[in-house]
């Protein structure tokens, strides 16, 4: 190619550029705006979707009063205030861990998430402490104190390791695949352990200061029961074939029913509310006093022994109750 030819395509290449050979301001912006429009690739999208910290939907809080971010798509609480000085609720989330949870003043709610641990749990709560509807097979890292209530039913919990040794309010570990209640809470306001997989009561809590409720288990044996309930005490629902071992004093309701017992000799020696032994094999009263279509066992209330019948029509499943007028014997 001539001289005149390459000087020729040069020059038309360069035609419209100024003098210096830079780009109008107005192609340079097309440009930048064509490269800040790019879309976001598919993997970098997914993984944007994916992570929705408590600093992307919160912001930055100060923890100076309660914090609700339930129900609000959350994977972690990065960007959580340290403390929070009042309560703090975080359930009902997408939560597979308790890392960057603050410490609080009040209650603690991480229920409904898919937690698989409470490793980053606050260790001191001093409201309730809430885990229930997670993934949890055992309760390491959970609060060693709660002065309110500890409720970790519905997870999958095989054992209860890891739970506090005290806790003030209610202690609702239901619903689980518990065998056994080792590692439960030395001393608990109310205590319910019903519908798991439990044959016996041992590692119950030594002092129960309201209800326990164990209905609904494989339980064959009262023992490891507590010796006091101030409250109402269920057993029903269970492989029952006598209340031996049971607590000696009910202050609430009493429910035996639906077990195998054959008799009631091992009663407790007082309970003040009301008696449920329905739907268990019945031993009749030595009375010719019995109502035709009513079924009676002897039961031990109050430091005496009385008759009490049930109707056995099978459309009116009723409470046993004292007939009228009760039979009372000394024991």
């Amino acid at each position: 190619m001539s001289d005149n030819s390459v000087q020729s395509s040069i020059a038309g290449q360069n035609a419209g550029l100024p003098e210096n050979g830079a780009l109008p301001l107005a192609q340079v912006g097309r440009v930048i705006a064509t490269r800040e429009l790019r879309p976001m690739s598919a993997s970098n999208q997914h993984r944007s979707e994916m992570k929705r910290t408590f600093r992307d939907v919160m912001g930055t809080l100060d923890g100076t009063t309660d914090i609700d971010c339930s129900n609000m798509g959350l994977t972690s609480l990065e960007g959580c205030p340290e403390i929070v000085e009042g309560s703090f609720n975080c359930s009902g989330n997408e939560l597979t861990s308790l890392e960057g949870a603050p410490h609080v003043t009040g209650s603690f709610d991480c229920s409904g998430n898919k937690l698989a641990s409470l490793e980053g749990a606050p260790r001191k709560v001093s409201g309730d402490f809430n885990c229930s509807h997670n993934l949890l097979n055992c309760l390491k890292g959970a609060p060693a104190k709660v002065k309110g209530s500890f409720d970790c039913s519905r997870n999958r919990l095989i054992a209860l390791t890891g739970a506090p040794k005290k806790v003030k309010g209610l202690f609702d570990c239901s619903g689980n695949n518990l065998v056994s209640l080792h590692g439960a809470p030395l001393i608990t306001g109310s205590f319910n352990c019903s519908n798991n997989r439990l044959r016996t009561l041992h590692g119950a809590p030594d002092e129960v200061h309201f209800d326990f409720d164990c209905s609904s288990n494989m339980i064959s044996t009262l023992d490891g029961a507590p010796e006091f309930v101030n409250g109402h005490f269920s057993c029903a629902n269970n492989l029952l074939e006598n209340l031996e071992h049971g607590p000696l004093e009910v202050t609430g309701d009493f429910n035996c029913s639906g077990n195998r017992l054959t008799n009631l000799k091992r009663f407790p020696k007082k309970v003040i509310g009301s008696l449920d032994c329905a739907e268990n094999p019945a031993v009749s009263c030595d009375t010719v006093r019995q109502d035709p279509g009513n079924r009676c066992v002897r039961l031990v209330q109050g430091g005496s022994t009385r008759c009490c019948c049930q109707e056995s029509t099978p459309e009116k499943s009723v409470a046993l109750s004292p007939p009228s007028p009760p039979i009372n014997t000394a024991i």
